[in-house]
């Protein structure tokens, strides 16, 4: 008997799930379709270009976040890193070097296929004028490319460093495009350490906003070391994305 209730409460809870799952698929009403991907040589970063036909980008008045659907019951959040109002496409940095649903998804996406996602806001822009400083990890790329594409140089005078545990061959164009950006390759140190060193090296009060982004741990204590500073005037904007 007790065997019995044991395996009608496990169809019980499987029959939950599956319903908590299609109650959460019903949001991901945004048909869009890959029309681009291209991989960053020897490593695991992907750009993948995605055309959203149904979605008005200029609306956007902060930086957004697209929630793809990325297995059964898995769902990951990416960065619009930049895009093209009139044609409705964007593009979304995926780094893939962590094993997981997200990454095996980005792996095997190729030009055609058919995404299902949902847009929300993620971050505010900056509530001042001045200097932007941004740190994250390579998850936060497209965090900030959406931060430079956002604002404009005039008022917001934009730098950002990105720390990297590979050692990318990064596109030219990238870094003709995006000359803002220190991308930071060191595959054997410790991004918190690094991001701290770089930080040390600023003149932090130059800056209005300071925006950290990525590895929630990194998030955290880079922003409790930021926070210890005596003479920080710049606003912290802080975004965890995984850990």
């Amino acid at each position: 008997m007790v065997l019995n209730q044991e395996n009608l409460s496990g169809k019980m809870a499987n029959v939950l799930k599956k319903a908590i799952y299609n109650l959460v698929d019903k949001a991901f009403t945004s048909e869009c379709y890959v029309v681009g991907v291209k991989a960053w040589e020897l490593s695991g970063m992907f750009e993948i270009v995605i055309h959203m036909p149904e979605i008005d980008m200029r609306k956007w008045n902060s930086i957004q976040r697209v929630k793809c659907k990325v297995a059964y019951g898995e769902y990951r959040d990416y960065t619009p890193a930049c895009w093209d109002a009139e044609k409705r496409i964007c593009t979304v940095f995926i780094e893939s070097e962590h094993e997981g649903y997200g990454s095996r998804w980005a792996k095997n996406l190729k030009v055609g296929d058919t995404i299902f996602l949902a847009v929300a806001h993620a971050a505010p822009l900056p509530n001042k004028p001045g200097k932007i400083l941004c740190f994250g990890d390579g998850s936060a790329l497209g965090h900030f490319l959406a931060l430079k594409q956002m604002t404009e140089r005039g008022n917001f005078p934009f730098e950002a460093i990105v720390f990297l545990n590979e050692e990318y061959i990064l596109p030219p164009l990238f870094l003709s495009d995006n000359p803002e950006f220190s991308l930071v390759m060191k595959s054997r140190e410790d991004c918190l350490r690094s991001l701290i060193r770089y930080a040390e090296e600023k003149i932090l009060t130059e800056y209005s906003s300071i925006y950290i982004a990525g590895y929630i741990p990194m998030v955290s204590g880079l922003r409790k070391f930021l926070k210890r500073l005596p003479d920080l005037d710049a606003k912290i904007f802080a975004h965890g994305f995984w850990s």
